[in-house]
C-alpha cells in the first residue's frame, strides 16, 4: 500500500477546509481496504465533526479490518466533540496511519496510545514534514500560545514599495493582488500599520468569487489615529476591526473608535513609544488567534522582523526599478546590522505569478 500517495490525498482533503478552522487543525481522513478508498472526510469548520468520524461514518460496516489513514493523530479527549480515538476504535479498523502527532498537550500521543492498547496498529511519521507544514499556524498556536505571522510584501527590484510621493498602484500585477486575497483567505487576521490605513483607508478583505472567509483587520495604532469613516470600520460582514495601541492613548478616542464595532486592545508601550508587539502577538494569542498576515508598511515589517515575530515572508518582485533614492525602502529598520547577522530563509521557493515573482521561505523550521 502506498501511504505517501494516500497521505497526499489525505492533504488535499484537508486543504479544502483552509481559512474555515480558526484555530484548529487542518484535517484529512480516507478509509482504505483492498487496496482501494472507500470513504474520505474531511474537518470543515469548529463545531462539526471531526475528519475520521466523518470518513468512518461514510463507510459504515465497511470500515471492519480497513486501515485509517489521515494527517493527523486522533484526539483522546472531549472538546466541542466526543473523543476520535474511540469511535476509532468502535469502527472495527484495524490499522491507522497518521502523517503527525498531535501537538495538543492534551493529546500529544495519547490518541496512539488509546489506539494500541485497543490491539489497534499505529504507524505515524507518514510526510510529516508536508503535516506539520500544513498545519503550521495550529502548531505555533498550540505549543506556545501565539499566532503564526506572514509577513507579505511587494516590491520594485531595487526594493521600493512605493514612490516618493508615496503612491504604490500598482507596483504588482493584478494576478500577484489576486494571489494576495487568496492568501488573506487563508488566516485570521489581517494586520497594518496605521500609517497604511491613513495613506490607503483598505478594507484588508477578500474580494474574490465564490465562498470565502473574512479575516478581521487589524490595526496598529499606538495613538488612535484612526478616522471614524475609515473604510474597515463600516464592514460589519468582517465581525468588527481590532485596533491596538498603548495604555497612553486617549480614552475618549478609545470610546469613540470601540462605538465603531470594533475592539481595542491595548499594550504597554515599547522603548520608542509604541505598541509593544509582543505583548499583542500573545494576547492575540489569547484571543484563540492562530495566523495573522501583515502587509505592512515599512516601519510596521522592520519592527516584526527586527523582534524575530515573522514565521514566514512572501514577497512579490515586480519587473520595474524606480531608480530613486527619496523613494520609499521596502523595510525600516532600527537596529544596526552587519551581514552574518543578516535574517536568512530557510528553503525559499521562487514562483511566477503573472508578470511578478513570488519569493516565500521560514525563518525557522515547523
Amino acid at each position: 500500500m502506498n501511504y505517501e500517495a494516500l497521505m497526499m490525498r489525505a492533504l488535499e482533503l484537508a486543504r479544502r477546509a483552509e481559512g474555515f478552522t480558526e484555530h484548529y487543525p487542518m484535517v484529512g481522513a480516507l478509509v482504505v481496504k483492498d487496496g482501494r478508498i472507500i470513504s474520505e472526510g474531511y474537518f470543515s469548520k469548529p463545531g462539526e465533526a471531526h475528519a475520521e468520524v466523518k470518513a468512518l461514518e461514510k463507510a459504515g460496516s465497511k470500515a471492519k479490518g480497513a486501515t485509517l489513514v489521515l494527517n493527523l493523530e486522533p484526539c483522546s479527549h472531549w472538546g466541542r466533540t466526543p473523543p476520535c480515538a474511540d469511535f476509532v476504535i468502535r469502527s472495527g479498523v484495524k490499522k491507522v496511519v497518521a502523517g503527525m502527532m498531535d501537538p495538543n498537550p492534551l493529546v500529544c500521543g495519547k490518541g496512539f496510545q488509546k489506539l494500541r492498547s485497543a490491539g489497534i496498529e499505529v504507524k505515524r511519521g507518514v510526510l510529516e514534514k508536508e503535516c506539520r507544514r500544513l498545519n503550521r499556524h495550529f502548531v505555533k498556536y498550540i505549543t506556545i500560545g501565539r499566532p503564526w505571522v506572514i509577513l507579505k510584501l511587494a516590491t520594485t527590484l531595487d526594493g521600493r514599495i512605493a514612490d516618493r510621493f508615496g503612491s504604490s498602484r500598482w507596483i504588482s500585477s493584478e494576478q500577484a493582488r489576486n494571489y494576495v486575497h487568496k492568501l488573506r483567505s487563508k488566516v485570521q487576521v489581517v494586520m497594518v500599520g496605521i500609517g497604511t490605513v491613513l495613506k490607503d483607508d483598505p478594507l484588508l478583505s477578500v474580494r474574490l468569487k465564490g465562498k470565502h472567509h473574512q479575516p478581521m483587520p487589524l490595526v496598529v495604532d499606538e495613538n488612535l489615529r484612526i478616522p471614524l469613516c475609515a473604510k474597515l470600520l463600516k464592514t460589519p460582514a468582517q465581525g468588527g476591526a481590532l485596533i491596538a495601541c498603548t495604555d497612553k492613548a486617549n480614552e475618549a478616542k478609545r470610546r469613540r473608535v470601540e462605538n465603531k464595532n470594533a475592539r481595542v486592545i491595548e499594550t504597554s508601550e515599547d522603548k520608542n513609544g509604541l505598541v509593544d508587539l509582543k505583548e499583542l502577538m500573545k494576547k492575540l494569542g489569547e484571543m484563540k488567534i492562530a495566523s495573522v498576515l501583515c502587509e505592512g508598511g515599512a516601519e510596521l515589517a522592520g519592527a516584526l522582523l527586527e523582534q524575530g515575530l515573522v514565521d514566514e515572508l512572501d514577497i512579490f518582485y515586480a519587473p520595474k526599478l524606480l531608480v530613486d533614492d527619496k523613494s520609499r525602502a521596502m523595510v525600516k529598520g532600527r537596529i544596526e546590522r552587519r551581514l552574518p547577522q543578516a535574517l536568512n530563509l530557510l528553503e525559499p521557493e521562487v514562483k511566477r505569478i503573472g508578470t511578478d515573482f513570488l519569493i516565500t521561505g521560514f525563518f525557522h523550521e515547523v
